[in-house]
């Protein structure tokens, strides 16, 4: 009897420590500055990298689509704030070398920022530079693979910067 009295007391504790703290799910609060319907045109692409802001783009509508659905203005004019996106930097380097010259695996680095900003130009959120990286194989004399394994890595890091985006955007701290 005893134990079952300490197992409730801690676990009433355990519970209340936790809603205490603010813990939330990621993503899980509003929107800032009271904005209900956002509008996310094409980013703007500063990479050497081309075609890849409409990947970018469409990724965080994605985020958007499965989060917030509701909350995707059809056009500009409904909207009352505007995301506007630009891909800061997006570069490769090697990470590891089977021989000074010769590159086993290689990252794909992105640079990204995000404002949101009212129907009049103000500006109500930034999100400073989102940086997510991902490695990928380099195919020994296949330069088609290559180039696949780094699109796939570029894929795979606009899905986390979208994630991060609509994480960073829907914090309520």
């Amino acid at each position: 009897m005893a134990n079952q009295t300490r197992i409730v007391c801690l676990t009433a504790v355990l519970v209340t420590v936790i809603s205490a703290c603010g813990y939330h799910f990621a993503g899980g609060g509003s929107l800032p500055a009271g904005v209900s319907q956002v509008f996310i045109p094409m980013f703007e692409n500063r990479s050497s990298e081309t075609g890849v802001e409409s990947r970018f783009t469409n990724d965080l509508l994605f985020e958007f689509t499965r989060h917030r659905k509701e909350s995707i203005a059809s056009d500009r004019s409904s909207a009352d704030g505007i995301l506007n996106g630009t891909i800061a930097s997006l570069f490769v380097d090697n990470v590891s070398m089977a021989t000074v010259s010769v590159a086993v695996e290689r990252r794909v680095t992105c640079v990204m920022r995000l404002q949101m900003v009212s129907p009049d130009g103000r500006i109500v959120w930034a999100s400073g530079n989102i940086v997510e990286s991902h490695a990928y194989s380099v195919a020994d004399g296949n330069k088609t693979a290559t180039d696949q394994n780094k699109s796939d890595a570029i894929a795979v890091v606009s899905k986390k910067v979208a994630e991060t985006a609509f994480n960073r955007l829907t914090d309520d701290f």
